[in-house]
Parts: C-alpha cells; sequence; structure tokens
C-alpha cells in the first residue's frame, strides 16, 4: 500500500509539473488593435483583450474616428510579477510603463497589479499612456499640458461591468485628496506652465485640474465648450492670445465656474454593449522559441544600457543555442549583437537566420546595417548594392516595418547626391506606421527641411516640443522649430503676398 501511495503521489507531482510548465509557457490574443503576450493563457487573457479593445473603440466613437483604419498594432506584455516590471523599468514606483521602440508601442505590466481606492492600477495606467498613443496618432497637434494630460486622465478610469458595457468619465480617485485638500490648481498657472518641477503634491493638483477642466468642457451644458474650443483651436495654429481673453470673465471667471462645477456631483457616461463593434480576438500559444526569448527581448528593445548588453546577448545566445532552427532567436541574437558592437558576430548570425527564413525582415535589417557600414568605410559600389539588396529584402519580407523604410531613406542620405522621391516617401510611411516615434517624427521634419518645406517641418515637431514633460527631445525639437519659423518668416520676407 506504502508503495501504491508512493507510486500516485510520482504521478500527482508529474501532473503538476506538467501542468505548471503548460502553465509558465507563453500565449498571445490578437485583436485589431493589440498583441496581447501573457505567461500562460486562461480566460483572464482573452478578457484583458477584449478590455483593450472595448476601450480603443471608446476612443475612437467618442472622437469620430470609426474609420477601418488601425494603424500598427500596439504590443502589450503581461508579466508574472510586479517585481518584473519594476526591474525592467529600473524603478520601484512603476506599474506598469508603455513607450516606442523603433518598430512598434509596446506596453508591459504586472498579471496581478492593482492599486488601492486612491491609486493607481497598471491598467489605468495602460489606458492613461493609450490615450496619449491614441491622441498622437490622430490628432498631433500643439495642445497646452494640462489638455495632454486632462484628455488622457478622463478616459484613463474606466471599469467593465458583467454586462458588457464600459463606464467612463468617472473620478480618477488617485487625483481626489489633491483637488479636495488642495483645492484645484490655479488656472493662471495651470494654463502658464507644464508638469516640469512639480512635487507630488502639486503634482496630483495639477493633474486632478486638468482632468477637472477637460471634464467641463467635454460637458456642453456648462456653457464654456465653444469658449475652451476657440482657445485650443488657436493655440494649434499657433495664433492665440492671452488666454483671459477668450473666456467670459477671463481666467478668474472661468475659475469660479470650474470651482463651482467640481462641487456638483460629475455624470459618468456609459458605452452600451449594443453600440459597440469589435472584431475578433484570437488566442493561440506563443511559439516556444519565440516564448523563451520574450523578456530578453524586451530586455533588448527597452533602453538597455551598455554595461547590460554583454548579459543580455549571452542570455539569448544560450537561447538560441536551445533553438538552433529558430530564425527569430538567431535573428534577436543579430540584433543584440550589432547594438553589443559585436559587428562579425552579428552579421554572422543575422545570415544563419536568412539561411533558415529567408523571409526575417529583422536579420536583413540586421545585415543592411553591417552592410551600410562597411559601404560607408569602403565606398564601394558592391557594398552599396549589398546593403540595398538587403533593405529591399528586409522590406518585401514586412511591408508594415518601419524600420526598413528608415534604413531605405538613410542609404540615399549616405550615399549623397538627391534624394529619390522614393526614399522620402519611405521615410513618411515608416513615420505614419509609428507617429509616436519621436526618431521618425524628427526624421521627416528634418527631410521636409531639406526639401525647403519648413512650415511642415516645424509643425511636424509640435507635439515635442509642446509635450508637457521636460527631455532633450523637447529642447531639440524647440530649437529646431525656431530654426524652420525663421526660416518661413525669411521666405516670406522675400517673398510678399500680393496685394488684393
Amino acid at each position: 500500500m506504502v508503495r501504491l501511495w508512493g507510486r500516485l503521489l510520482v504521478a500527482l507531482g508529474l501532473l503538476l509539473a506538467g501542468a505548471g510548465s503548460a502553465q509558465a509557457a507563453w500565449w498571445q490574443a490578437k485583436t485589431d488593435h493589440f498583441t496581447v503576450y501573457s505567461e500562460g493563457s486562461d480566460d483572464k487573457l482573452r478578457e484583458f483583450a477584449e478590455r483593450l479593445e472595448k476601450f480603443d473603440y471608446l476612443l475612437r466613437k467618442m472622437t469620430g474616428k470609426t474609420a477601418a483604419e488601425k494603424g500598427s498594432p500596439v504590443k502589450v506584455y503581461l508579466l508574472s510579477s510586479e517585481a518584473k516590471v519594476k526591474d525592467l523599468a529600473r524603478n520601484p514606483n512603476i506599474a506598469g510603463f508603455y513607450t516606442t521602440s523603433d518598430r512598434s508601442a509596446y506596453a508591459f505590466l504586472s498579471r496581478s497589479s492593482k492599486g488601492g481606492t486612491f491609486g493607481f492600477d497598471a491598467e489605468q495606467i495602460l489606458f492613461h499612456e493609450y490615450t496619449h498613443h491614441f491622441m498622437l496618432h490622430y490628432f498631433p497637434a500643439a495642445y497646452p499640458a494640462w489638455y495632454v494630460e486632462g484628455f488622457a486622465e478622463y478616459f484613463s478610469v474606466v471599469d467593465f461591468p458583467k454586462d458588457g458595457s464600459i463606464r467612463f468619465a468617472q473620478v480618477p480617485m488617485a487625483r481626489v485628496p489633491g483637488l479636495v485638500l488642495g483645492q484645484p490648481y490655479p488656472l493662471k498657472q495651470l494654463f502658464a506652465q507644464t508638469t516640469d518641477g512639480l512635487n507630488r503634491a502639486d503634482g496630483d493638483r495639477y493633474y486632478g485640474t486638468a482632468w477637472l477642466l477637460t471634464h467641463y468642457y467635454f460637458n456642453a451644458k456648462t456653457g464654456r465648450s465653444a469658449e475652451l474650443s476657440a482657445y485650443l483651436n488657436d493655440l494649434a495654429r499657433g495664433e492665440a492670445g492671452e488666454p483671459d481673453s477668450y473666456f467670459a470673465g477671463g481666467l478668474e471667471g472661468l475659475e469660479k465656474d470650474l470651482k463651482a462645477y467640481m462641487r456638483h456631483r460629475t455624470n459618468m457616461l456609459v458605452l452600451r454593449p449594443g453600440e459597440m463593434q469589435l472584431g475578433a480576438i484570437t488566442v493561440s500559444p506563443v511559439d516556444a522559441a519565440d516564448g523563451a526569448l520574450i523578456e530578453d527581448e524586451l530586455r533588448l528593445i527597452h533602453r538597455p544600457r551598455t554595461e547590460d548588453l554583454p548579459g543580455i546577448v549571452a542570455s539569448i545566445r544560450a537561447t538560441a543555442a536551445k533553438f538552433p532552427q529558430s530564425p527569430h532567436a538567431l535573428a534577436l541574437l543579430a540584433e543584440a549583437e550589432w547594438k553589443a558592437d559585436m559587428r562579425d558576430a552579428a552579421l554572422v548570425d543575422a545570415d544563419r537566420a536568412i539561411a533558415i527564413d529567408p523571409q526575417s525582415s529583422r536579420a536583413y535589417a540586421v545585415r543592411a546595417d553591417a552592410m551600410l557600414e562597411r559601404a560607408h568605410d569602403s565606398d564601394r559600389a558592391d557594398d552599396w548594392k549589398a546593403a540595398l539588396t538587403a533593405i529591399v529584402r528586409a522590406n518585401r519580407a514586412d511591408t508594415e516595418d518601419p524600420v526598413p523604410l528608415a534604413l531605405f531613406y538613410q542609404y540615399h542620405a549616405m550615399r549623397g547626391g538627391q534624394m529619390p522621391e522614393l526614399g522620402y516617401d519611405g521615410l513618411y510611411k515608416a513615420y505614419t506606421l509609428l507617429p509616436q516615434n519621436p526618431n521618425y517624427r524628427f526624421r521627416l521634419a528634418h527631410a521636409l527641411a531639406i526639401r525647403g518645406e519648413y512650415a511642415a517641418a516645424s509643425i511636424l515637431l509640435d507635439p515635442i516640443a509642446y509635450s508637457p514633460h521636460g527631455s532633450g527631445m523637447r529642447d531639440a525639437a524647440l530649437r529646431l522649430k525656431a530654426q524652420y519659423d525663421a526660416q518661413v518668416a525669411e521666405k516670406g520676407a522675400q517673398n510678399p503676398a500680393p496685394a488684393p
């Protein structure tokens, strides 16, 4: 009997071990606008993907962007713990993160993270950042900082009742203490500044007041919507006067009405299931090799420090050795080696990936980088030809990958001479695939300036130049805008408009 129980316990242990390993495998849910990766497939993955699609539909419904245009899907990674999220973000206070690589917009958060009543949960952070993503894609402009953040706060607090609806325009509870205890942020300061240098308390008041003013703006019954629209439209065109001039009673009058609005109960809004049109959601297992590389790939694309690259290369190389026939593993290894300045190894592994899969756009892109560098040094015709061949094959393998399109423009810029129209077209498409990536926006602005289209180049930089958050990129965008605007003024002086 003891032996029998022992055998049963061993068998049960094997079953549990098998269940555990299956649960640890990566699965993906594909929707019209997202690809969600999760450690383990269960109802939670499908439900989460459905919530993302409902949220996207909400934004489209409320902004009128209901056309079939999709853009590049956002990749969302559900990691197994908050510790992994904090480690990857290199920030102990972060529950979720959104940004862009040169290929896609992506976000990562924990499968289980939740905030308290007066805190932020990871989904709320994701919805806030996705609203920024949506605005940059469809409504890029020189908005004031308060509206950029207020718009994101307005939509980020949502819930999904069991009846299939989505409730939105709710009070962001994390901002309540600042609004109630600290009073709304003074509007003269709200209209005049960005989020730079705010401490925690003032930051909560700033964001809370931005949400309140946006909520007030979207409520047509307040009677102030037309005034705010006029101000925002003039600001986006670069024609705004002093804020006081737009509002009856000036900003003081607006502030008085806003405080009165805060004292009344704000109504949340509901989008019913029958009003939503969602595409299919497909859940499937991720290839074993691809799944084993997901976290290393995130480490590679998420702003790795130079000192971290050798360790990332070693980890990817070890996984690639376990899956020697995986072109994705070899292409990723080549990309990591290229970033770590292991030039020869990168080219070798890119070619190994291509030998297994001649449709590996990622491997061809690494090969193109290597050949462009070689051609730049040698200026030999066959090296330039090899670089161009790799770029063209990378583009043919994946026409929706912005990297080969940007490389095509780079190739012609490096060779010198007149840029062919096709080069501009390629860079423009790279930008339209991923307008949230500031590098593509800068490159296209520079290309437009080279063509003498200074006004268009200046406008293109508006979302970066007027970002609510200070950065070196914002400073660079402001400097370039000043240069381009000066060129526009100079051209206007040289070619004055004819008298009517």
